[in-house]
């Protein structure tokens, strides 16, 4: 189940246009990778897992994504018009 869910969820990753999404999607691919490593009795791999790839990284993607503020060429101006 959780093999599935990774992979349905890495094809949704890829597929999606918004980076917040795509980076929603992807910790939910880290989840399910990390739930595999439990049940196959590697809990550290999974504790970190869930620690440094689904925390870390996912958090400094975000914040990047969010730093930047991509929005449409529409949306952003020019200072004198």
């Amino acid at each position: 189940l959780f093999a599935v869910i990774a992979l349905v969820s890495a094809i949704l990753f890829v597929t999606r246009q918004s980076p917040v999404a795509a980076a929603l999607w992807l910790v939910n691919v880290m989840f399910c990778l990390a739930a595999l490593y439990v049940m196959l009795d590697a809990q550290f791999i999974g504790a970190i897992q869930i620690l440094v790839y689904a925390g870390a990284i996912m958090v400094v993607f975000l914040f990047v994504v969010m730093l930047l503020n991509l929005g449409k060429p529409e949306d952003v101006s020019d200072i004198r018009g």
